[in-house]
């Protein structure tokens, strides 16, 4: 559900690292001039500017909607096959110009040039809904949406100039749609690649925890609208400009017939109202307005139908980037496809660093050109035929910046190591015993995680950045260890065993997992949350406790009453120094993201010691 809003210049590195590619294709410019477009048989009129190289087409699904359709063809002899890189999107397949310099920095327009340099036919597709398509959107990713792309690879297979094979390539939202193509078994299908793609958009993004992200999503719903309708001034600040300066730039989605865009545009004001419909939502199978669940149209509900189609699958995550770690490793679990899955310490997209343990690096481990290439690489190889690689995981330690592969998860050298609450806010070494006892926190209301942490950092790639904790960890519930003896790497997914009890009926606990170094400074390293009601487990997707977030499966809450909370938190791989204490800390409120539960001031009575005292579980690496 993720959007793009800055680009990332591609060109020069991919010609720096010698990937053959040849010069970038111009880019759209609305006041260069018409050029002729091939309207895909049924679009007359007027033809929209395009680029050398390119054609804008319809392709008419079953009940009539027309989708708007971008195709760039690499050089060639006439009459060549060729396979097809395709990207499925609600953020405009392609955009028109008013400015050279905004045209320049148009992302997926280099992209296309690095396709086709590799002899790779590039196709884009605008979403029925969005962009210059026909037709209305009745939610993210709706089964009609997902029945149209099934369409278009039919339209794709049935050119001149296609070999019959394609590659679907993702990042976000859209990496959500190429997986979900995959669900389809459409025969021509050869490989996805998706990046920092949602597994699980219910519980890794909209509700983590049964949690409203409020702070990510209201926005996202709004900017989706700006982009359905075009409207400048509400798209404006997410390109860092005025209402005019926007103007002066950009014209809107490229048309594929100028005279159709008006009508188009006017088919998607009765597009889902998405920041309204999830106001109403407050559980994993409430449908959107009319349309829809989340978890219906969540790839792990289509797991089965996904792996029976046997795509190889090449997945690109984040530690820090929202879910998407866990529902990468959810779906390498689950899915039965050969799968390649890199989780990096990457920024939204995987264009900047964003490891919080060590100092920022200028630019992603490796840069976001290279992580291109591999992923073009895998197509390549898919699309000639190569027969799937072994599946496997790779994935950086935090604080480290050494890569790993493994072919399970967790890796077979982890074992759990205890650390059980103690008196005087102590993380102790879980074999040691002590008797029974209990602390209080009064909820702090504006506790917070800061406005940009790993929830929102999605809307414009930046780097999730929690600073120094201890000034918040000084308003929590905090238990903090001794010093480690040795360098301790947490790969894994940590888990807080919380026996607990609230003076309220509903409430949301959070918990983080930090860093404490010598001088005091507490650096943010993971953490988990959860909703009173949703603490039911077993028989949804999360692969620790099976929780569900269904309405049937809500459980209602006696206050005072003491329950045993299992609170997976998101996994990590991580370097802890020999030196440095390990801390957890316990909130009711993440004020700046999450729309409150708990009442300001409600009291959590966390009990420690004993056999059912509260513990934390790391997951602990011993390889050297």
């Amino acid at each position: 559900m993720k959007r793009r809003m800055i680009g990332f210049a591609l060109a020069s590195t991919l010609v720096a690292l010698g990937c053959g590619t040849k010069e970038i294709l111009p880019t759209h410019v609305a006041d260069a001039g018409p050029t002729e477009v091939d309207g895909g048989g049924d679009a007359g009129g007027d033809a929209a500017t395009a680029s050398v190289g390119t054609s804008a087409h319809y392709v008419t699904m079953p009940d009539g909607t027309k989708l708007a359709v971008q195709v760039t063809l690499p050089p060639g002899p006439p009459g060549a096959k060729v396979p097809t890189v395709l990207r499925l999107t609600r953020y405009w397949r392609a955009t028109e110009y008013k400015s050279e310099e905004a045209a320049k920095a148009d992302v997926y327009e280099q992209l296309a040039g690095f396709y086709t340099s590799q002899g790779l036919a590039y196709v884009a597709v605008d979403a029925r809904g969005t962009g210059a398509s026909f037709g209305t959107s009745s939610g993210p990713w709706s089964p009609v949406e997902q029945d149209d792309a099934k369409h278009v690879l039919d339209w794709i297979v049935a050119q001149p100039w296609s070999s019959g094979k394609v590659g679907a390539i993702g990042t976000s939202y859209d990496g959500n749609s190429a997986v979900l193509l995959a669900a389809t078994k459409h025969p021509a299908l050869a490989a996805v690649v998706a990046r920092f793609y949602d597994y699980d958009p219910f519980g890794g993004l909209a509700f983590p925890g049964g949690g409203y992200n409020a702070a990510y999503v209201d926005p996202w719903g709004a900017y989706t609208r700006a982009l359905d309708g075009n409207d400048a001034c509400a798209l404006a600040p997410t390109k860092g400009a005025t209402c005019d300066e926007y103007r002066a730039a950009i014209a809107g989605p490229l048309p594929v017939v100028r005279g159709d865009l008006a009508a188009a545009l006017g088919a998607h004001a009765a597009n889902l109202d998405l920041t309204a419909a999830m106001r109403t939502v407050q559980f994993r199978d409430d449908k959107l307005g009319a349309g829809a669940s989340l978890e219906a149209v969540s790839p792990y509900q289509l797991a089965s139908a996904i792996g029976a189609s046997g795509t190889p699958l090449h997945v690109t995550a984040s530690w820090l980037d929202s879910g998407t770690a866990a529902g990468a490793l959810d779906g390498f679990a689950t899915l039965k496809n050969p799968q390649t899955v890199v989780i990096g310490a990457f920024t939204h997209g995987g264009v900047g660093d964003n490891d919080p343990l060590a100092a920022p690096k200028p630019v992603a481990n490796p840069p976001v050109e290279e992580q291109y290439v591999e992923a073009i690489t895998f197509l390549a190889e898919k699309l000639a035929g190569a027969p799937p690689r072994e599946s496997q995981i790779r994935y950086v330690t935090l604080g480290e910046g050494n890569w790993r592969t493994t072919t399970v998860w967790p890796p077979k050298s982890v074992a759990t190591r205890a650390l059980a609450l103690g008196a005087g806010h102590a993380l102790r070494d879980g074999v040691v015993p002590e008797a029974d006892g209990q602390d209080d926190y009064i909820v702090d209301a504006a506790a917070t995680s800061g406005k940009h942490n790993r929830w929102v950092t999605a809307t414009d790639q930046s780097r999730a950045d929690y600073g120094d904790r201890a000034s918040q960890d000084a308003r929590l519930l905090a238990y903090t260890s001794t010093p480690l003896a040795v360098d301790t790497r947490v790969t894994g997914t940590p888990v807080v065993h919380l026996r607990m009890s609230a003076d309220t009926s509903d409430a949301m606990v959070f918990v983080y997992v930090e860093d404490v170094d010598a001088a005091g400074v507490s650096r943010y390293v993971t953490e988990g949350e959860l909703r009173l009601r949703d603490r039911a487990v077993g028989g949804g997707p999360e692969r620790v406790t099976g929780r569900t977030y269904r309405r049937g499966d809500a459980r209602a809450y006696d206050p005072g009453t003491d329950v045993d909370l299992v609170i997976p938190l998101q996994p990590t791989s991580a370097l802890l120094r020999a030196g440095h204490r390990v801390r957890i800390a316990i909130a009711g409120a993440d004020a700046d993201t999450f729309t409150p539960v708990t009442k300001a001031g409600a009291r959590f009575t966390v009990r420690r010691g004993g056999a059912n005292g509260s513990r934390l579980d790391l997951p602990v690496d011993s390889a050297p």
